[in-house]
Protein backbone atom coordinates (compact mmCIF):
# COMPACT_ATOMS: atom_id res chain seq x y z
CA UNK A 1 0.00 0.00 0.00
CA UNK A 2 1.48 3.21 -1.00
CA UNK A 3 1.13 6.15 1.68
CA UNK A 4 0.15 8.71 -0.13
CA UNK A 5 -3.34 6.58 -1.11
CA UNK A 6 -3.83 6.80 2.64
CA UNK A 7 -4.17 10.58 2.69
CA UNK A 8 -7.05 11.95 1.47
CA UNK A 9 -7.56 16.17 0.82
CA UNK A 10 -10.93 15.85 3.07
CA UNK A 11 -8.26 15.08 5.80
CA UNK A 12 -6.36 18.11 4.89
CA UNK A 13 -7.10 20.82 7.44
CA UNK A 14 -5.76 24.34 6.85
CA UNK A 15 -5.81 27.51 8.96
CA UNK A 16 -6.47 25.23 12.27
CA UNK A 17 -6.78 27.18 15.87
CA UNK A 18 -5.19 26.23 18.84
CA UNK A 19 -3.69 28.02 21.69
CA UNK A 20 -1.93 25.15 23.34
CA UNK A 21 -0.27 21.38 23.31
CA UNK A 22 -3.67 20.02 24.76
CA UNK A 23 -5.85 21.97 22.73
CA UNK A 24 -3.99 21.26 19.35
CA UNK A 25 -4.43 17.58 19.94
CA UNK A 26 -8.13 17.74 20.86
CA UNK A 27 -9.12 20.05 18.14
CA UNK A 28 -7.22 17.62 15.44
CA UNK A 29 -8.47 14.77 17.17
CA UNK A 30 -11.60 16.10 16.57
CA UNK A 31 -10.94 16.01 13.06
CA UNK A 32 -9.06 12.89 12.81
CA UNK A 33 -12.34 10.68 14.34
CA UNK A 34 -14.72 11.84 11.50
CA UNK A 35 -15.58 8.92 9.56
CA UNK A 36 -13.99 6.13 11.97
CA UNK A 37 -15.41 4.19 14.92
CA UNK A 38 -14.09 5.96 17.47
CA UNK A 39 -14.67 9.36 19.06
CA UNK A 40 -12.84 12.31 19.37
CA UNK A 41 -12.22 11.91 22.99
CA UNK A 42 -10.63 8.34 22.46
CA UNK A 43 -8.84 9.97 19.94
CA UNK A 44 -7.52 12.79 22.31
CA UNK A 45 -7.23 10.88 24.97
CA UNK A 46 -4.72 8.41 23.22
CA UNK A 47 -2.99 11.42 21.47
CA UNK A 48 -2.59 13.10 24.43
CA UNK A 49 -1.03 9.58 26.72
CA UNK A 50 1.57 9.31 23.59
CA UNK A 51 2.80 12.86 23.99
CA UNK A 52 3.49 12.32 27.60
CA UNK A 53 6.01 9.49 26.95
CA UNK A 54 7.72 12.01 24.31
CA UNK A 55 7.15 15.13 22.26
CA UNK A 56 5.99 13.94 18.69
CA UNK A 57 7.25 17.26 17.44
CA UNK A 58 10.19 16.13 14.66
CA UNK A 59 11.78 20.37 14.26
CA UNK A 60 11.28 22.40 11.33
CA UNK A 61 7.49 23.22 12.41
CA UNK A 62 6.56 20.02 12.05
CA UNK A 63 4.86 16.86 14.76
CA UNK A 64 3.36 13.41 14.12
CA UNK A 65 1.40 12.91 16.94
CA UNK A 66 -0.13 9.30 16.72
CA UNK A 67 -1.26 6.35 18.57
CA UNK A 68 -2.84 2.69 18.17
CA UNK A 69 -6.64 2.57 18.89
CA UNK A 70 -8.91 -0.02 19.17
CA UNK A 71 -12.20 0.51 16.37
CA UNK A 72 -9.57 1.80 13.68
CA UNK A 73 -9.48 -0.66 11.02
CA UNK A 74 -6.80 0.31 9.15
CA UNK A 75 -4.14 2.93 9.19
CA UNK A 76 -5.81 6.80 9.13
CA UNK A 77 -3.70 10.33 8.36
CA UNK A 78 -4.99 13.60 8.88
CA UNK A 79 -3.28 16.59 8.53
CA UNK A 80 -3.68 20.01 10.30
CA UNK A 81 -1.90 23.35 9.63
CA UNK A 82 -2.40 25.55 12.89
CA UNK A 83 -3.18 29.07 11.86
CA UNK A 84 -0.54 29.76 14.41
CA UNK A 85 2.88 28.20 15.77
CA UNK A 86 1.73 26.12 19.03
CA UNK A 87 4.24 24.99 21.80
CA UNK A 88 4.71 21.28 21.47
CA UNK A 89 7.14 19.43 23.98
CA UNK A 90 9.02 20.22 27.28
CA UNK A 91 10.44 23.59 25.65
CA UNK A 92 8.39 26.64 24.58
CA UNK A 93 10.57 27.13 22.04
CA UNK A 94 9.56 24.15 20.28
CA UNK A 95 7.03 25.16 18.15
CA UNK A 96 4.55 23.11 15.39
CA UNK A 97 2.56 24.55 12.67
CA UNK A 98 1.89 21.54 10.88
CA UNK A 99 0.97 17.91 12.10
CA UNK A 100 0.23 14.55 10.60
CA UNK A 101 -1.79 12.85 13.00
CA UNK A 102 -1.61 9.06 12.66
CA UNK A 103 -3.80 6.35 14.07
CA UNK A 104 -3.66 2.50 13.38
CA UNK A 105 -4.92 -0.44 15.47
CA UNK A 106 -3.28 -1.82 18.33
CA UNK A 107 -2.47 -5.24 16.01
CA UNK A 108 -0.75 -3.97 13.38
CA UNK A 109 1.92 -2.67 15.04
CA UNK A 110 4.79 -3.00 12.03
CA UNK A 111 2.26 -0.72 9.24
CA UNK A 112 2.00 1.54 11.74
CA UNK A 113 6.06 2.68 12.42
CA UNK A 114 6.18 2.06 9.05
CA UNK A 115 3.41 4.88 8.07
CA UNK A 116 5.94 7.06 10.67
CA UNK A 117 9.24 6.24 9.27
CA UNK A 118 8.18 7.09 5.45
CA UNK A 119 6.43 10.61 6.90
CA UNK A 120 9.82 11.07 9.24
CA UNK A 121 11.71 10.57 6.18
CA UNK A 122 9.53 13.01 3.55
CA UNK A 123 9.57 15.60 6.09
CA UNK A 124 13.38 15.70 6.79
CA UNK A 125 13.43 17.37 2.92
CA UNK A 126 12.90 21.17 4.39
CA UNK A 127 11.81 21.76 0.09
CA UNK A 128 8.59 19.93 1.38
CA UNK A 129 8.08 21.53 4.36
CA UNK A 130 8.48 24.63 2.81
CA UNK A 131 6.01 23.57 0.48
CA UNK A 132 3.37 22.47 2.79
CA UNK A 133 3.74 25.43 4.65
CA UNK A 134 2.77 27.67 1.99
CA UNK A 135 0.26 25.61 -0.41
CA UNK A 136 -3.07 26.51 0.75
CA UNK A 137 -5.49 23.76 -0.66
CA UNK A 138 -5.87 20.32 0.37
CA UNK A 139 -5.72 18.81 -2.92
CA UNK A 140 -2.50 20.58 -3.34
CA UNK A 141 -1.09 19.25 -0.21
CA UNK A 142 -1.77 16.13 -0.76
CA UNK A 143 0.09 16.14 -4.38
CA UNK A 144 3.12 18.13 -2.31
CA UNK A 145 2.58 14.82 -0.27
CA UNK A 146 2.16 12.16 -3.34
CA UNK A 147 5.34 13.79 -5.11
CA UNK A 148 7.35 13.60 -2.41
CA UNK A 149 6.65 10.09 -1.33
CA UNK A 150 6.31 8.62 -4.78
CA UNK A 151 7.29 5.05 -4.60
CA UNK A 152 6.54 4.52 -0.96
CA UNK A 153 5.42 1.60 0.26
CA UNK A 154 4.22 0.51 3.54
Amino acid sequence: MKIQTLIDPARVHLDVQASSLEDALTTVSDLAAVGLKVTSEVVARGLLEREELGSTAIGGGFAIPHCKLRGVSGIAITLARFREAVAFGSSEEETVRFVFVVLSPPDQPALHLQALSHIARTLKSENIRRQLLEVDDPAEIVDVVKLATDGGRL
